[in-house]
């Protein structure tokens, strides 16, 4: 009985180890980030009511970095500045104690900054994107965190041991002590990575995508699309200009030239989001130097003619690219 109670007190002594580990590393780190996303939703919220500010990206984007340093977090780790403007417009339209007139009039200027960020290309520094993945590093700290806590509480279970009777010569006695140990670090490895794996799915759904991550997914899409273009010898262009905008990629196909502009959505977003977007593009038509612009993302948008409104608009899906690719050159 002696051995399960020892077993028992040295893994709490683990648990306990881990929790109180897990909380002053990543759980601070993580309402540092937190506390510096909120301070910078209240300052422009603030500067948006009671100034008549009229938002500008790079503004916001130093309102991040400079929130950043304050709390002692990395600016790559804060929302983006569009979550950033979506959760300020949000709020903006859904307080009912702005007058009617003024809201109006606060909701066309944050809309201004949505055209401005459709009209730009989000920017961060290489050095951050070329950093230490984030959650490998996180992964890398639980393990380790894990293993400690394991530790302390097999060492916990040796000193009760000791405290008692420790066997002196007999290696069979020796072992038969010592099986208990090594079932108290056994027992605490799996008990901290079932405690870990349960806080990870709980703080997911409350995770929004950071600035580093948002930027990663959406370099990631430009990539697959350029070696697509490149896998069927399609020429094509990085970031032309076309009168003051820069689509991501510019191809001649079949003697059309077609605007290529990606989003990294993994689902669908609301549709004022796919409207702004495809603003951008029908911007880009006005010009004139291009004959089709096509919006390339992640996920399917359903309905997306309606949105358009446009022949020469289409939305299309990564894993469907390649089809359309092959489907024009026919069709031509």
């Amino acid at each position: 009985m002696d051995g399960y109670i020892q077993t028992a007190i040295g893994v709490a002594v683990s648990v306990i180890f881990f929790l109180i580990g897990y909380r002053q590393t990543i759980g601070a780190r993580k309402e540092r980030v937190g506390s510096a996303n909120r301070a910078v939703y209240k300052a422009l919220l603030r500067r948006l009511v009671l100034e008549d500010y009229s938002p500008k990206i790079d503004d916001v984007n130093r309102l991040i970095e400079g929130k950043a340093h304050e709390f002692r977090v990395s600016p790559g780790d804060l929302h983006p500045d569009e979550q950033v403007l979506n959760q300020v417009f949000a709020e903006i339209f859904d307080n009912d104690f702005i007058a009617p007139e003024k809201r109006s009039e606060i909701e066309a200027r944050v809309s201004s900054a949505f055209d401005q960020l459709n009209k730009g290309k989000q920017k961060l520094n290489e050095a951050r994107l070329s950093s230490p993945d984030i959650e490998k590093r996180k992964t890398l700290l639980v393990v380790m965190l894990g293993v400690l806590a394991s530790l302390m509480g097999a060492l916990f279970s040796l000193v009760l041991i000791v405290g008692k009777d420790f066997p002196s010569t007999d290696d069979i006695t020796a072992f038969r002590s010592l099986a208990p140990i090594i079932a108290v670090f056994a027992a605490s490895l799996v008990s901290v990575v079932a405690i870990a794996f349960v806080k990870r799915l709980r703080e997911a759904p409350e995770e929004l995508p950071s600035r580093v991550a948002a930027a990663t997914e959406g370099a990631l899409l430009e990539h697959e699309v350029a070696t697509l273009l490149a896998k069927l010898e399609v020429p094509f262009e990085i970031e032309p200009k076309i009168g003051l905008l820069r689509p991501d990629f510019v191809i001649n196909l079949g003697g059309k030239r077609v605007a290529i502009e990606t989003k990294s959505w993994r689902s669908a977003p609301p549709l004022s989001v796919v409207a702004r977007t495809v603003r951008y593009l029908q911007e880009l038509l006005k010009n004139g130097s291009v004959d089709l612009a096509v919006l390339v993302t992640r996920a399917r948008i359903p309905r997306h003619e309606a949105i358009t409104g446009s022949d020469n608009i289409q939305i299309i899906a990564m894993k469907d690219f390649a089809d359309w690719l092959k489907s024009q050159r026919r069709s031509t």
